[in-house]
Parts: C-alpha cells; sequence; structure tokens
C-alpha cells in the first residue's frame, strides 16, 4: 500500500492498495485476486482506497462475472475503488471497470464492450 493525503479520520495518512489483473480469455487470475482483495479487505482502515490496474480484452461470462464480484467487495467493505486502463477493458473487462466509483484511462484506452 502506498500512503497518501490527510484524510483519514483518525490523523493518520489514508493507504491506497494497489493491484493488477492482466485477464486472459478465461478470467483465469480470479483466484489470485480473490485473495488479493481478501488481503486489502482485511487489513485496510476508514477511509482507505483501492486501485486495480486492468487490462483485458474480455472474454467468459463466468469468469469476468466472479472478478467483477470480487471488485466488488471493496465496496462492500466501504473502501472507494479506481480502475486504471492502460489499453484495453473491453466486454468482462469493461463490466469489471463498470464496478468502480472512478475509471481512469489512458487517452488512447478502449474501454466498451
Amino acid at each position: 500500500s502506498l500512503g497518501y493525503g490527510d484524510g483519514a479520520a483518525d490523523g493518520r495518512k489514508k493507504s491506497l492498495f494497489v493491484c493488477e489483473f492482466p485477464g486472459d480469455v478465461t478470467a483465469s487470475q480470479v483466484s489470485e485476486l480473490r485473495e488479493e482483495v481478501t488481503a486489502i479487505v482485511r487489513s485496510a482502515k476508514s477511509g482507505d482506497e483501492a486501485l486495480v490496474v486492468l487490462q483485458s480484452g474480455g472474454g467468459t461470462v463466468t469468469g469476468y462475472g466472479l472478478a467483477a464480484s470480487q471488485l466488488a467487495r471493496f465496496k462492500e467493505a466501504g473502501m472507494k475503488l479506481t480502475i486504471c486502463v492502460e489499453q484495453v477493458a473491453a466486454s468482462g473487462g469493461y463490466m469489471m471497470a463498470c464496478t468502480a466509483d472512478k475509471i481512469v484511462a489512458s487517452p488512447f484506452a478502449v474501454l466498451g464492450s
């Protein structure tokens, strides 16, 4: 995690937890994403945020549905979620991006379904 800002209610710096999801057609990284989300949610304090660097052209509905549900766990834990797209978030990748509070994309990134 990266410490930043002064916005935490207890006077400490907020933490920004960063993880990556380089998705393939079957979203085979869901298991690793689940473990990362669990670790982050367990250690996060009030006011902390998550940032996911997402790269995916999409794939299976079941795989990407599970991946999107893992990202929704950040919101359920009261954390703000930002998705960063450098190249592409299409189809299932776009579904994942839509769980975020904010999407940040490079000028030439392709987003949509």
